[in-house]
């Protein structure tokens, strides 16, 4: 009973980040229908951005948390803007879209490189007070997270099924030429699905900061387990997305209990193709 309880709570925690990066590459691979590798540069770019406001700002880390989102949700409309966009624009197919991802992936990042060196930083937090939950202890930052994922996780979900703008995102990636017949400005619907995709995308890069360093390579090591939970959890859905994190980071925490890292790692990816492979042959 002590190793589930423990599995549950520690896959939960680690999972929280893990959460709000997935949900923000689904709305962009629901809205756009291309895998965007320069995703994890906005996770990273998150984590550099709370490093800037915390550590070198001396800003307090709650504080740090608002302007963090908020510029990486810029940082990827930008990205969307002048990047992207211009490139649908032209027609660019799907596979060409993905290799530009890729392009800027490494553009981005090695600019990070340029601007803040190879060098590792960790966010400054006074000591965290803890409390403990069926004899696992957690601390005030880890609670913070979680609240935050759940807030924004509902809010999210309440977002894209209950409000106008949520309609008109979905009516715009399944059809773009009726939504515009219908009214809907695409431009501006997805300038608003690219920046809360960016803020979540920071908002998981500064919650990875927190329990490790930060460096250039941080949202690159992600992307590969976020773009799996997402294809697990469907294309384009929230609710997917979501238990999809929960259940990765339970198992991962439940294997690393039993063994080492690594192997939760590759019983993750092993067990993400059986299901994908249970899922095609429903079909």
């Amino acid at each position: 009973m002590s190793f589930i309880t423990d599995a549950l709570i520690l896959g939960i925690i680690q999972a929280a980040p893990l959460v709000l990066a997935a949900v923000g590459f689904t709305l962009i691979f629901y809205l756009n229908g291309f895998i965007n590798v320069a995703y994890s540069e906005t996770i990273t770019v998150g984590a550099y951005f709370a490093i800037v406001f915390n550590s070198m700002l001396r800003l307090n880390f709650y504080l740090a948390i608002i302007p963090s989102a908020l510029l990486s949700g810029v940082i990827s409309v930008v990205t969307y803007l002048v990047v992207f966009r211009p490139a649908f624009r032209r027609g660019v197919e799907s596979t060409e879209m993905i290799i530009l991802s890729v392009g800027l992936s490494f553009f981005l990042r090695y600019s990070l490189r340029l601007i803040f060196g190879s060098d590792l930083y960790s966010l400054d937090i006074v000591s965290p007070t803890s409390v403990r939950i069926f004899g696992v202890g957690i601390t005030n930052i880890q609670l913070t997270a979680l609240v935050l994922v759940a807030v924004i996780s509902v809010a999210l979900y309440l977002f894209i099924y209950r409000t106008n703008y949520g309609e008109m995102m979905r009516g715009l990636a399944n059809n773009e030429v009726l939504a515009m017949v219908s009214g809907i400005n695409p431009v501006r619907v997805s300038v608003l699905i690219w920046f809360i995709a960016g803020v979540a995308g920071g908002l998981a890069g500064l919650f990875y900061g927190v329990f490790s360093f930060v460096s250039t390579l941080l949202g690159w090591k992600l992307i590969l387990i976020v773009i799996m939970v997402t294809i697990v959890g469907g294309i384009g859905q929230v609710r997917g997305a979501l238990i999809a994190s929960i259940g990765a980071g339970i198992i991962t925490a439940a294997v690393t209990l039993l063994t080492k890292p690594l192997y939760g790692e590759v019983i993750l990816l092993l067990t993400f193709i059986g299901v994908l492979r249970l899922k095609k042959s429903r079909r």
